[in-house]
């Protein structure tokens, strides 16, 4: 069965059961991606993609690994969610005995576009493909990306997009990024229902109103985690009906925030960038451990 057929007996299945439960927009989404576990060759049909967009991209770094694999369903969730469109940058090391082909560069890319418009029909999708250093070309093509995902291997093996890729553009690219750290995944069918945490520490209002911003977008609740003595906190006067909740931490922000990626859809932290660049101690921790997808904003 191909991912088109995957998904349309999907929807009959949604459909039948939709006077039973009631999904969120993201629910919808994940629920369509979780039903394709394997990673395959197979090229499903492709929808017609909707004309009619706004205006912004979400840029996401791509290789041949189940890892990005996952990314790029997270990335072309986001798109949707966004109502924008999806660009695909795959980046190949030049030289080397078993240099990787332009041709299977290709492939991937046009298996990964037709994957995307099996699952999410209505996003654009364009793709890229350079040769070079990874993060670097990544950071290029994603200068006026709103968004920009890259996936997080849970090994210590750095290849083209792992660790040390995903630590540069998170802490290269000057607007938001996505690390898509979901160990064990797929998860459990309540993942698409868990709630957006954001790390509060001193004065995080922009990490806030962005958190808050992608809870009702997803149609989740917030849950603003509260770490420090002293705790600056944004006034909420208009949610537009997200449920927010805040809890109180003491000791190290870092360990209670991977606690709580355990139930979490997502986590939201400011970079809290050390010197130059380099991202702040909190953040850094997070991108190597948490046991969710981290957004870096600011």
């Amino acid at each position: 069965m191909s991912d088109l057929d995957k998904y349309r007996t999907q929807q009959e299945a949604y459909r039948a059961g939709a006077g039973r439960t009631t999904t969120t927009p993201y629910q919808e989404a994940v629920n369509r991606y979780l039903g394709a576990v394997a990673y395959g060759s197979d090229e499903p049909d492709r929808p017609t993609a909707a004309a009619s967009r706004t205006v912004g991209s979400v840029v996401v770094g791509v290789d041949d690994t189940p890892t990005t694999y996952t990314a790029v369903d997270h990335a072309a969730i986001e798109a949707e969610l966004r109502g924008c469109g999806l660009r695909l940058v795959h980046v190949q090391q030049p030289g080397g005995l078993r240099s990787p082909t332009r041709e299977a560069g290709a492939r991937l890319l046009q298996r990964l576009t037709d994957r995307v418009h099996a699952y999410s029909p209505t996003v654009p999708v364009t793709s890229r493909l350079e040769v070079g250093g990874a993060a670097a070309l990544v950071l290029a093509q994603a200068q006026t990306a709103s968004l920009v995902v890259v996936g997080h291997r849970h090994s210590t093996v750095g290849t083209a997009f792992g660790l040390s890729v995903a630590d540069r553009v998170a802490a290269g690219h000057a607007g938001v990024v996505l690390v898509v750290r979901v160990p064990g995944w797929p998860p459990g069918p309540e993942f698409g229902s868990r709630p957006i945490v954001v790390g509060v520490d001193h004065d995080d209002s922009t990490a806030v109103w962005f958190a808050l911003d992608e809870a009702r977008g997803r149609g989740c609740d917030l849950v603003i985690l509260h770490a420090g003595d002293d705790i600056a906190t944004p006034a909420l006067s208009d949610t537009d009906g997200v449920p927010v909740r805040h809890a109180y931490v003491t000791g190290g922000p870092a360990d209670a925030l991977i606690e709580a990626s355990r139930n979490a859809s997502a986590i939201v932290v400011g970079r809290h960038r050390t010197t130059g660049s380099a991202l702040g101690s909190v953040s850094r921790t997070l991108v190597q451990h948490a046991h969710c997808p981290v957004f870096l904003v600011g």
